[in-house]
C-alpha cells in the first residue's frame, strides 16, 4: 500500500512538471513572436483587410460539363410551392464563357481582394462606401430584419395590406387583398440604404426562356424610417406606363430587369453583355466596374513592368472632366440620358442626378477650373459631410483674379445658396449639383 506522504510528493512532482511544461511553451511562444518578420506583420495586416473585404466570386476555367451547355434555369420562385430556395446572390463560381470570336470580360476580372494587395487604403475606404453595399440578398439586410413580422397598409389603396417575413436570404411580401393572399418572394435589396432601399423579385419565364422581374410596390425610406410607395409607382408618377404597374408592383421584362440591376452590380451576366444571369452576376460596384478589368494591370505589376505598362482601361480619377462626367453619369445620370423636357430649373427631381447638374452649371461649361466629380468627392469612400472642404473647393477657384467672388456674401457658405438641398419624390433630400445663382424672391 502506497504511503500517503509518498502520494503527496508524487502529486507535487506532477504539478511541478506541468508548470515547467507550461512555462517552456510560453517562452517558446515569446521567441516565435519576437522573431516575426516584417513579412509576417504585413500578412497579418492583409488578413485584417480581408476581414472587411468584399469577396467577389472567383473566376475558374470552365469544366467540360459547364461548357457543354447553359445552366438549367431555377424553378419559378413565384409559382413554386416548396420551401424558399437559397438566395441566388451566392451562385456557383464564375466560369469563363467563351463565345466564338469574343472572350467574355469576366476572364479579365480579378476581384477587389486582389486590388487590395497594392491598394489597401482605397480598398478599405471602398468597403465602407455605398458602392460596396448597393445590391444584397433581400433577407440579409437590416431593413428586412426590421420588417420581419410587420404589416403595412397601402397608402393609395387602404384596403390592401402587406405582411413581411424573412425566409432565409429572401424577404417574402404577402399581399392581403379582399381576403386573398398573394406571396411575392423578393430576392434583391437594391440601394445602399443611405437614402432608401427597394426590393426586386426574379423569376424564370419558361415560355420566354429568360428571366423577368418585379419591383416591389413598397420601398424603405431611411430618413423617415418607414415603408411607402416605391418612387415612380405612385399614381402621380405612372404617366403613360400604367400597363407596367399593378397593385403588387412594377413588372419588368429582361431588358428592364437588367437595366435596373446594371447600376448596382459589376456585371449582370458572365455569359453575354446586356443580359441577366443570377448565377454569374457580380453584385455591387467593385473596383473594376469603374476602372475596368484589371487582369493585365495586375500581371504587369507582378512582373515589375514600368509604370507606363500599368495603365488601367479606365482611370476615372485622372480622366478629363468630360470623360469622368460621362462615366459617373452612366449610372448617376447625365444630360443625354434624360428627356430634354425635364431639364429646367424648376424641376427639383433633377437633384438626384449629380453629373447632369454639373453639366448644366456655368462652373463646368464656362470656367477653366477643370471641375469634375473628384474635385469634391473621393470616389472610393463614403460621401463626406465636411462642409468646410466643399466650400474650400469653391473658394480655391473663385479667389483667383480671373474668377468672380460672390457679391452677396464673399465669405459665406457657398453651398447653402448655390447648391441647396432639394426634396425629391416628396421624401428624399439631395444636394442640387446644378450650381447657379438662387432665384430672387418676388
Amino acid at each position: 500500500m502506497q504511503n500517503p506522504i509518498d502520494k503527496i510528493r508524487l502529486t507535487r512532482a506532477s504539478r511541478s512538471a506541468l508548470f515547467i511544461g507550461i512555462g517552456s511553451s510560453l517562452v517558446l511562444l515569446l521567441f516565435i513572436l519576437m522573431g516575426r518578420t516584417d513579412k509576417d506583420l504585413n500578412k497579418s495586416k492583409q488578413t485584417r483587410i480581408d476581414l472587411v473585404a468584399f469577396h467577389p466570386q472567383q473566376v475558374e476555367k470552365p469544366t467540360v460539363e459547364a461548357s457543354a451547355g447553359p445552366l438549367a434555369p431555377p424553378a419559378d420562385p413565384v409559382t413554386d410551392s416548396q420551401d424558399p430556395k437559397p438566395s441566388r446572390m451566392e451562385p456557383p463560381k464564375l466560369q469563363q464563357y467563351l463565345v466564338p470570336g469574343d472572350i467574355s470580360v469576366v476572364s479579365k476580372i480579378v476581384g477587389n481582394k486582389v486590388c487590395a494587395e497594392c491598394h489597401p487604403g482605397e480598398h478599405a475606404l471602398h468597403a465602407g462606401s455605398g458602392h460596396a453595399r448597393t445590391l444584397k440578398p433581400a433577407g440579409k439586410t437590416t431593413v428586412a430584419q426590421k420588417l420581419n413580422g410587420t404589416t403595412v397598409r397601402d397608402t393609395e389603396s387602404p384596403h390592401i395590406l402587406w405582411q413581411y417575413l424573412v425566409a432565409g436570404e429572401r424577404l417574402e411580401a404577402e399581399q392581403i387583398k379582399e381576403g386573398k393572399r398573394t406571396c411575392i418572394p423578393l430576392d434583391y435589396a437594391v440601394g445602399s440604404g443611405e437614402h432608401g432601399m427597394s426590393f426586386v423579385g426574379v423569376q424564370y419565364s419558361t415560355s420566354l426562356q429568360e428571366y423577368t422581374g418585379i419591383e416591389h410596390r413598397f420601398s424603405y425610406y431611411t430618413r423617415s424610417d418607414h415603408m411607402d410607395i416605391t418612387p415612380g409607382q405612385g399614381e402621380r408618377d405612372r404617366g403613360s406606363k400604367k400597363q407596367e404597374f399593378g397593385d403588387t408592383g412594377r413588372t419588368m421584362n429582361k431588358t428592364n430587369l437588367t437595366k435596373c440591376l446594371d447600376c448596382h452590380s459589376t456585371i449582370t451576366s458572365a455569359k453575354k453583355a446586356g443580359d441577366f444571369d443570377p448565377f454569374t452576376i457580380i453584385p455591387n460596384i467593385s473596383c473594376e466596374r469603374c476602372h475596368g478589368p484589371a487582369k493585365d494591370h495586375v500581371e504587369a505589376a507582378r512582373r515589375g513592368d514600368p509604370l507606363e505598362k500599368l495603365a488601367m482601361p479606365l482611370g476615372v480619377e485622372s480622366a478629363t472632366p468630360a470623360r469622368q462626367i460621362h462615366e459617373c453619369g452612366t449610372c448617376h445620370r447625365r444630360i443625354d440620358l434624360v428627356s430634354p423636357s425635364m431639364i429646367h430649373e424648376d424641376n427639383h427631381e433633377l437633384a438626384r442626378f449629380q453629373p447632369l447638374g454639373l453639366q448644366a452649371s456655368a462652373c463646368f461649361n464656362d470656367g477653366k477650373s477643370g471641375l469634375k466629380c473628384t474635385t469634391c468627392h473621393d470616389p472610393h469612400g463614403k460621401v463626406s459631410n465636411n462642409r468646410a472642404n466643399y466650400v474650400n473647393a469653391c473658394v480655391n477657384c473663385h479667389q483667383n483674379p480671373s474668377q468672380s467672388k460672390c457679391k452677396v456674401e464673399p465669405k459665406g457658405d457657398c453651398i447653402q445658396c448655390h447648391m441647396p438641398k432639394r426634396t425629391v419624390s416628396e421624401v428624399f433630400e439631395f444636394t442640387d449639383h446644378w450650381i447657379r445663382s438662387p432665384k430672387k424672391s418676388k
